[in-house]
């Protein structure tokens, strides 16, 4: 035998009965969703404003992020302002100490005039920011100058040299911005140290004068945005220099304002505040210069900040409230085309399961019904009853009255057959033609009986009823008949059974009600 080398065929059943399966489970859904098409709706919106609130929250973390951004590369600016202003007056101090070594040692105070300047001021020669170097006497008088002959000049008003006086262990002090009156009024501040006499006494003080130029041109330097600022002010307040610079009539303002004390009264920190200069709201981040009585700070605006995350968030934002919008619409549009469609489908099963002449439900419900009514008595042993109910002579009926009343009479039959038939699960159907079948579950024969004569007599006399459109007389032939358990060996010999019963009312005359006859065992 030889054996084939095609592959085996693929699995097409399994494949099919899985989309089959898929189908009827979406077909499923849509039914349900075209019920409840509110639902649908709500719940498709509540999606979209989920979606919304998560694109918002998103964009606030986003807002949130540039924030920290801006507040971290502010702690850095100032980190390097505050090293390059501290190294200086680091160095600008050993110049201090060394002038104020020479004039107290004897030594050096008996040198020549000019070499004694040389050694006296040798260490500031080079420093570009230091604008002069003073020594002033326990009078406040000029007595040694850096940049040549000493001055006219007594500078015993200017704070450093009275807080010197005052206190005896202040070490470096750094002044007020003041206007110097030995360079043109240009705007400096003094860096100071006490000299002693031998005796301990107070013996003048030795300054080193810094340029406010040089705050200045650092803070210049600073790339803080379109609309915000670069600080540096003392520990009291005073401003001594600002990126944008101020108009000259407002140099040396003392900064009293709640957002400034904020950092006058601590160390370091970071807080959000509207400029009491401009109205502008800015990220002030500031710090204290080690060693010095100084604060850098650093306020980029909240305009410059979040120019690039606002662009991005209006493109975000409009995005989806577009997307979710266009969603919101195509959900409900969706949840009313399915409710459509479903109510198109239930009239379609509707009229699948109904005839349409009298309302009642067709043959094709009767079957279903009658077998699954079948299989019931078959498992509960409860009594199944069935009414045969046929129109006498309605052929003859018809040529003589025409259709049209035929038609009426029908459904005036049809009437009165539902009104005796409402319990639960009573089923009533056209047949065919004249014929009427109902279906009365859980009813013994004396029960069908009754039944089956009340409906006789009621369609025998509404056609002469007071308030009852007339039409010609017409009565009814009806065949009862009931199984129970141990009865008919199949639902087709209950039902011959009972249109013999049918047969039987007819052959006796018309107009009555004829029980089937008993099965034989």
């Amino acid at each position: 035998m030889q054996t084939s080398d095609r592959a085996p065929p693929p699995p097409v059943r399994g494949f099919q009965h899985l989309r089959h399966g898929l189908a009827a489970r979406i077909s499923r859904i849509a039914v349900l969703a075209g019920r409840h098409p509110l639902t649908v709706g709500a719940l498709g919106t509540l999606l979209s404003l989920g979606a919304v609130g998560l694109t918002l929250v998103t964009l606030a973390a986003g807002r949130q992020d540039a924030i920290d951004h801006a507040r971290d590369t502010s702690r850095s600016v100032i980190s390097i302002l505050s090293s390059d202003v501290q190294h200086n007056f680091e160095l600008a101090d050993l110049s201090l100490q060394a002038v104020a070594a020479g004039l107290r040692d004897p030594v050096v105070m008996n040198l020549d005039p000019g070499i004694r300047h040389k050694v006296l001021f040798e260490r500031t020669a080079t420093a570009r920011y230091i604008s002069a170097v003073t020594a002033l006497d326990e009078d406040g008088n000029v007595v040694e100058y850096g940049a040549g002959t000493p001055p006219q000049a007594n500078f015993a008003d200017r704070d450093y040299f009275y807080v010197h006086e005052q206190s005896r262990d202040l070490g470096l002090y750094i002044s007020k911005p003041y206007h110097s009156r030995l360079r043109n009024h240009a705007g400096s501040i003094a860096l100071s140290r006490r000299i002693e006499k031998a005796d301990g006494s107070f013996g003048g003080i030795a300054a080193v004068a810094i340029d406010l130029d040089y705050f200045q041109q650092l803070l210049d330097k600073l790339d803080v945005g379109t609309h915000g600022i670069a600080l540096i002010l003392r520990n009291d307040g005073t401003l001594v220099a600002r990126s944008p610079a101020l108009d000259d009539s407002t140099q040396f303002v003392v900064l009293r304002s709640p957002m400034f004390r904020r950092m006058l009264e601590g160390k370091n920190g970071s807080y959000e505040a509207v400029s009491p200069v401009d109205g502008r709201t800015r990220l002030y981040t500031f710090a204290r210069i080690p060693g010095t009585t100084l604060i850098a700070a650093v306020a980029p605006a909240e305009d410059d900040m979040l120019a690039e995350w606002k662009g991005r968030s209006e493109i975000v934002g409009a995005s989806a409230l577009f997307v979710s919008g266009t969603f919101v619409v195509v959900i409900w549009l969706l949840a009313f085309a399915l409710r459509d469609r479903t109510a198109m489908q239930s009239r379609l099963e509707h009229m699948a399961q109904t005839d349409s002449l009298t309302g009642l439900n067709n043959r094709r419900t009767l079957d279903k019904a009658l077998l699954t009514e079948w299989q019931r008595m078959q498992r509960t042993g409860r009594e199944l009853s069935v009414l045969f109910i046929d129109a006498d002579h309605f052929k003859k009926y018809n040529d003589e009255h025409g259709h049209a009343v035929g038609d009426q009479a029908l459904k005036r039959i049809a009437a009165g057959l539902e009104r005796h038939l409402r319990r639960p699960g009573d089923l009533v159907a056209r047949y065919g033609g004249e014929e009427f079948v109902a279906v009365l579950p859980d009813t013994g024969e004396r029960g069908a009986l009754n039944v089956a004569e009340a409906i006789r007599r009621e369609i025998e006399v509404c056609h002469h009823a007071e308030g009852v459109r007339r039409i010609p007389a017409l009565t009814v032939s009806i065949g009862c008949g009931t199984a129970g358990q141990a009865g008919d060996a199949s639902l087709d010999a209950f039902m011959r059974r009972t249109d013999a019963a049918l047969y039987a009312a007819k052959t006796a005359g018309r107009n009555r009600v004829a029980p089937a006859a008993p099965v034989d065992l």
